[in-house]
């Protein structure tokens, strides 16, 4: 499969593609005697697992390591932290849409008069400083 086949099936750039590529996060296509790549189409469902990786919150280096993981690996306690960092943060994520859900309810709620300010900032807000805090 061609490269532009590849990216448009997997709803990415050319330039995706070849970054993938470059990074070791899809095997590398095999030349025509054109030179052009030929990919072969397990490429596919690589890249859309990056993708939904990075959708739910997984830089390009944390895809790469979940791709490199086999029951072979020999750093256990390495992969071990990181699922469990990686778990921690999943866990303050739930939390902090959990919040947001109960503002947008109570804001869902409140009658037209209510002058108090709106409840999804204060959750927003709170979700910013948590954030920077983790950050630090």
């Amino acid at each position: 499969m061609q490269i532009g086949q590849v990216a448009r099936r997997c709803g990415v750039s050319v330039q995706t593609v070849r970054l993938y590529e470059r990074m070791g996060l899809i095997e590398t296509a095999q030349r025509r005697e054109s030179g052009y790549r030929d990919y072969a189409g397990t490429v596919i469902a690589r890249i859309l697992a990056i993708k939904q990786g990075q959708a739910l919150g997984f830089s390009l280096s944390e895809m790469g390591m979940f791709l490199q993981l086999s029951p072979q690996t020999t750093e256990q306690a390495l992969i071990e932290q990181f699922v469990e960092q990686k778990v921690q943060q999943i866990e303050q994520t739930i939390q902090q849409f959990q919040r947001l859900r109960l503002a947008l309810e109570e804001f869902a709620t409140r009658s037209a008069d209510d002058s108090r300010e709106c409840p999804v900032i204060y959750a927003l807000a709170e979700m910013a400083c948590v954030q920077g805090v983790s950050d630090a």
